[in-house]
């Protein structure tokens, strides 16, 4: 009878518990030192954004602003305060709309997620399909368009991808709109602020079909990137040597190329891809504001950017933190993830060399 799984070595045992820690260690330390980034690069602008908000600047009105505000205790204080609101979700008042910051973000943060998650998903679609086809089907050809989806993602900046897809789909052949979200034509579904779902909810296929058609261009173009990166990994990660032997193990043994490649191959290399995927899916979380501002879409990148220029602050210091934790979230866990995907990898290794 074999020994139950607990009485395995040690070093063959996947460390979770430490693990856990070490990922939480590091999101601590970074987000410690991107919040005080952050509020250092608030210090060094060089308007006040009180004078900014009054139309009509008087000293003594400024200065009794600034100390409503807090804004003129040491900086160390303000800092410690900003941290402790920030983590209390009492994040204060826009200085330009009068609106609460957690409005602001309520507002904008659905327009980036609804936009953010299907682009991961397409691109990370993309890069998977078109390396595992290439393979399983001997057809080596599909993998010059994925060198080329490499180099386009990696070298070409996103701004011009997005104004070259609305000259030639938005402005030439008309089938996607130049931009926005909605159409100001037709009333729009309001619930969640997720356009996708409140038109599901609300039984309403038109607004459907038009928050899919303005959908479509920034997705794809936000695609690219972790396409281009996802394919390059695991492309990669297939030319070892190991990964090789159990194919033609697989292969001896019967298998159909689709369950070897989208069953085992796949589950083996899903580590590196999914810090990968991770590390996009932070990326992406973080606004996407060139692609945004391409396609006027009212997301936290445009609300950041409207807040830098109008030197808002706590709209500033807040989204940006908030936009921190939610990459540094989807980092920890994709890295968690691969970490544990590896070692079943190295013991699958280990077992076949033994």
């Amino acid at each position: 009878m074999s020994e139950p799984d607990s009485a395995a070595p040690p070093s063959r045992r996947f460390p979770a518990g430490r693990l856990v820690l070490a990922e939480l260690r590091r999101f601590v330390l970074i987000f410690l030192l991107a919040s005080l980034g952050i509020f250092l690069a608030l210090e060094a602008m060089p308007e006040d954004p009180v004078s900014l908000r009054v139309k009509n600047p008087d000293p003594a009105r400024i200065a009794e602003i600034r100390e409503s505000l807090g804004l003129n205790d040491p900086w160390l204080v303000r800092y410690v305060r900003g941290m402790g609101d920030f983590l209390t979700l009492d994040w204060g008042d826009s200085l330009i709309t009068g609106r609460t910051v957690a409005a602001e973000v309520g507002r904008f943060l659905p327009a980036t997620l609804e936009l953010a998650i299907p682009g991961i998903l397409l691109g990370t679609f993309l890069g998977i399909s078109i390396v595992l086809l290439a393979h399983a089907t001997g057809w080596r050809w599909l993998l010059q368009p994925v060198r080329g989806l490499a180099a386009l993602g990696l070298t070409v900046p996103i701004f011009w991808i997005g104004l070259l897809l609305i000259l030639c789909f938005s402005v030439w052949l008309g089938w996607f709109p130049v931009g926005g979200r909605f159409d100001f034509a037709y009333p729009a579904p309001h619930g969640t602020g997720f356009l996708l779902i409140d038109s599901i909810l609300q039984g309403d296929p038109e607004a459907f079909r038009i928050t899919v058609r303005h959908l479509a261009l920034p997705v794809f173009t936000l695609a690219l990137y972790p396409a281009a990166v996802v394919a390059g990994t695991l492309e990669a990660r297939l030319g070892e040597s190991f990964l090789q032997r159990l194919v033609l193990a697989l292969q001896a043994r019967g298998y159909s190329p689709l369950r070897i490649w989208g069953k085992h191959v796949l589950r083996l290399v899903s580590g590196p891809v999914a810090t990968v995927i991770g590390t996009q899916a932070g990326a992406l979380l973080g606004g996407a504001v060139l692609t945004e501002t391409v396609y006027s879409w009212p997301g936290m990148g445009r609300m950041l950017v409207d807040g830098v220029l109008n030197r808002d602050v706590f709209v500033i210091q807040h989204g940006l933190l908030l936009v921190v934790v939610m990459a540094l979230m989807v980092i920890t866990l994709a890295d968690f993830l691969s970490r544990r995907l590896d070692h079943q990898l190295n013991q699958m290794g280990r077992e076949d060399n033994a």
